[in-house]
């Protein structure tokens, strides 16, 4: 028979729930402080395909710069939210991360990097508040982002340019020269020349009588096959490119900035932290399980 009723009901349940979710992230943290600890180190040029661990520096690729949403910050990954806390239920604006590819280079070779569905951890965090959605400037120091106060609040998580990153994930080799079918490849570009009939009777009209002949046809299609086959030598120089993105399987895609020592100590602290608080909460649940709220 229950003689505390429901107060302690609401207490036991509270105190499970709360013991099983500290008990899961905390194991969590530990299994991948294990993970990362036991996969190996590779460099780029000698990685075997698959799930591999990368340490390299992260690179801007040729083409326009990553410039951060919020503050306009130079860099290689963001991520940004924006939070209107006016209402009494707060509303989020904006909720947005990269998806730029960027390098990875190490003294072997380049990897390129898709970071979408990554874990990542930055070297950059910073939250401030604003009267603004999209915020007029970055706070001058800790204190003004502290004590400066409005209805927007305002998160930005970067990686920078030339950091040191500790990359674990799914590693794969793509040939320069990708598998084609050459007739494939004449029909689509004969049929683009097609399309613009007046530069094809300029250059394959040899009587000059206003259509192509079955002769002429065979003159286009011999410099198309020729064309194509130029490309495809021109490609054979290209270097093979090594890419890193989400494992096909459930196992984590981690960019960090934060040093592979400095994370390893971060998981197994947070993870023991998670355990410890599992077993203080399991402990509250005694007195009732021994009869104290009970009989």
């Amino acid at each position: 028979m229950v003689t505390g009723g429901i107060p302690e009901l609401k207490l036991a349940l509270a105190a499970a729930c709360g013991a099983a979710v500290a008990a899961w992230f905390g194991w969590h943290d530990l299994r991948r402080a294990r993970e990362l600890e036991d996969t190996p180190q590779s460099r780029i040029r000698s990685a075997a395909q698959g799930y591999v661990q990368l340490l390299g520096r992260a690179r801007l690729m040729p083409g326009p710069p990553i410039l951060s949403p919020l503050s306009g910050t130079p860099c290689i990954w963001w991520h940004c939210r924006v939070v209107d806390t006016s209402e009494r239920y707060s509303t989020v604006i904006i909720d947005a991360t990269s998806e730029d590819l960027f390098y990875l280079s190490d003294t072997t070779g380049d990897c390129i990097v898709d970071p979408v569905g990554a874990n990542v951890e930055p070297n950059v965090s910073r939250r401030w508040r604003g009267h603004a959605q999209k915020p007029l400037r970055l706070p001058r120091s800790r204190w003004e982002a502290f004590f400066t106060r409005g209805k927007y609040r305002y998160v930005e998580q970067l990686v920078t340019g030339d950091r040191l990153l500790t990359a674990k994930g799914w590693f794969r080799t793509q040939s320069a020269v990708q598998d084609a079918d050459e007739g494939r490849d004449l029909a689509a570009l004969l049929g683009e020349w097609k399309r613009d009939r007046h530069d094809l009777l300029r250059r394959f009209d040899a009587n000059r009588n206003g259509r192509i002949d079955p002769e002429e046809w065979e003159s286009a299609r011999a410099a198309a096959l020729e064309e194509i086959r130029a490309q495809r030598a021109e490609q054979q120089i290209l270097p093979d490119l090594n890419v890193l993105g989400q494992p096909p399987d459930r196992r984590e895609f981690l960019l960090s900035a934060v040093s592979r020592q400095s994370l390893l100590e971060r998981y197994r602290r947070r993870g023991r932290a998670l355990l410890a608080t599992a077993a203080l909460a399991s402990l509250s649940l005694l007195p009732i399980l021994c009869g104290h709220g009970w009989s």
